[in-house]
């Protein structure tokens, strides 16, 4: 049976960073994706248990006031329960000396690019940059069209406002007909 990231880490209260991090210290062993299920990692029953291991290791830490995770308490407690298959990883990095040699002549060969580059831009010609474009005319004309829309709008809204009093105006008199129908006016 596996056991999706998902449910998991709402099971058992935990983020799936954490589980990550865990997979990448090699804690849990070989953690498959499904590409049923969006190739999200899916857990075995050990495995599970092994997270659950992991996780009470460190809340007992934390309730003993261990701020940072005691990483070789949590590696020996899976070696006891789970025997040798917790393998730690150096992270020492050993280089070989004629990797350091094809460095340094990499290094040595970039360096002379470099200085090589450097010899055509001092060679090239300095180029003039265009002259500033002088903005202030065209700035002037923004102004005097934005005050003439602002009085167009003041003139519009003085319209709508004689609307409405004429409109007022006219719903207040008494309706009148146009029409002669008996002779009268």
């Amino acid at each position: 049976m596996h056991i999706p990231i998902s449910r998991l880490v709402k099971e058992l209260n935990l983020e799936a960073h954490q589980l990550r991090e865990w997979e990448k210290r090699d804690w849990l062993g070989e953690v498959v994706k499904d590409p049923r299920q969006n190739h999200q990692r899916v857990y075995t029953e050990e495995q599970v248990e092994r997270i659950q291991l992991i996780a009470e290791t460190i809340q007992a830490q934390r309730a003993k006031g261990i701020k940072r995770t005691d990483f070789e308490e949590v590696e020996a407690k899976l070696l006891d329960r789970f025997g040798g298959e917790v393998k730690r990883i150096d992270t020492d990095l050993v280089v070989a000396p004629q990797s350091l040699n094809q460095i340094v002549e990499l290094l040595m060969g970039q360096n002379q690019k470099i200085s090589e580059l450097q010899q055509l831009m001092q060679q090239q010609p300095k180029q003039q940059l265009p002259d500033p474009v002088d903005h202030t005319e065209v700035l002037a004309d923004l102004k005097n069209e934005l005050k003439k829309s602002q009085e167009r709008e003041e003139q519009l809204l003085a319209i709508v406002q004689q609307l409405q009093t004429d409109l007022d105006e006219l719903k207040k008199a008494p309706a009148k007909s146009k029409w002669k129908f008996w002779g009268k006016d």
